[in-house]
């Protein structure tokens, strides 16, 4: 009977091994495939936003004679009304009805928001704010604007997990500290991998660290015929993939959203039309080159009745031009421009 029963244990013990080893195996697939996803994902996100950022350049870039252009009308505009208001003898009620189209200009967007000495007191609410128009484009900035509405949502890590990283980053830190060799080449090769070490831990990028220990061979080695240790380590790698799950989860939201950012959907429309042979930018520009006529003419109206060659009666009217102009035209500039911005 007692042989019998020693016999049972035996049995028993050998297949909780096999369990373990088996669960083990499941585990430390599941953990490299998890890790495989979650650079495929980042490197789609870093690919993504080289792509925003390169078509914002080329924007800015062709984008800029145009802006140029622009700003210079508009600084001539400007200056053509302090002509009329400082070298023209007007009548109150004149100077009232001129500074009311000066001010409509500024308030339909056609030309910049600019402050008089004069302002009429119903005015001076309005444009509260100086004038930056003469600012160059910040792409960069714009894009990080629009991406603050998702980065405050992405979860972080725990404290239990913030442990994990820790531990993890001490052990790597420990093994590639370039102070621990003196051979250059040797100590080089460390530098670049604790360069990669740091940047993954100040990320609280565990799948990473754990890319890097395994690529270094750096995995403590198990004992498969001890249950304790098969039981310790089955834990251990069960934790990293509940959090390397979140980490893919994070990423796959993150490139998500930021598709989703105007500057995505911009940058995918980029593609897809430059793919068929057209030029977006090119075609997005002729609608500001209309609209660039229509300043001029303003421009040209402007200096006709500060040079006289309008009444004050025609001046108040406006330029038939501005009058057949549809709305949605302006508006199309203005949204265009403002990305600009």
């Amino acid at each position: 009977m007692a042989r019998k029963s020693k016999i049972a244990t035996d049995t028993n013990n050998e297949l909780g091994l096999s369990d373990l080893r088996v669960r083990l195996n499941f585990l430390e697939k599941e953990n490299s495939k998890l890790i495989k996803q979650i650079e495929s994902n980042r490197t789609k996100l870093n690919n993504l936003n080289d792509s925003i950022k390169e078509v914002g350049i080329q924007i800015a870039q062709r984008v800029a004679p145009f802006r140029q252009k622009i700003l210079e009308l508009d600084t001539q505009i400007h200056a053509v009304f302090q002509e009329i208001f400082s070298g023209r003898k007007l009548g109150k009620k004149s100077r009232r009805d001129i500074e009311t189209v000066y001010y409509n200009l500024q308030i339909d967007g056609i030309i910049s928001p600019k402050h008089l000495p004069t302002v009429s007191d119903m005015f001076e609410e309005i444009f509260e704010h100086d004038d930056d128009s003469e600012d160059e484009p910040n792409w960069d900035g714009y894009r990080e604007r629009a991406h603050q509405q998702f980065v405050e949502d992405i979860p972080k890590p725990d404290r239990d997990d913030l442990k994990k990283i820790r531990q993890l980053f001490l052990r790597l830190a420990d093994s590639f500290h370039p102070d621990k060799v003196t051979d250059a080449a040797e100590k080089e090769y460390r530098t670049e991998i604790m360069k990669e070490i740091n940047l993954a831990y100040q990320n609280g990028d565990l799948a990473r660290l754990l890319a890097i220990e395994k690529q270094q061979e750096l995995g403590a080695i198990i004992d498969r015929d001890s249950s304790d240790d098969l039981t310790r380590h089955c834990a251990k790698v069960e934790a990293e993939n509940t959090y390397l799950k979140e980490q893919l989860e994070t990423l796959k939201r993150q490139l998500k959203l930021t598709k989703k950012t105007q500057q995505g959907e911009m940058t995918a429309v980029f593609k897809k039309i430059s793919k068929r042979g057209g030029d977006p930018i090119g075609e997005a520009l002729l609608e500001v080159e209309s609209q660039i006529e229509i300043i001029e003419q303003m421009h040209q109206f402007v200096v006709d009745f500060r040079d006289r060659r309008i009444t004050i009666k025609e001046f108040l009217r406006g330029p038939e031009f501005l009058r057949q102009q549809q709305m949605s035209e302006e508006e199309l500039m203005l949204e265009f421009l403002s990305q600009f911005q």
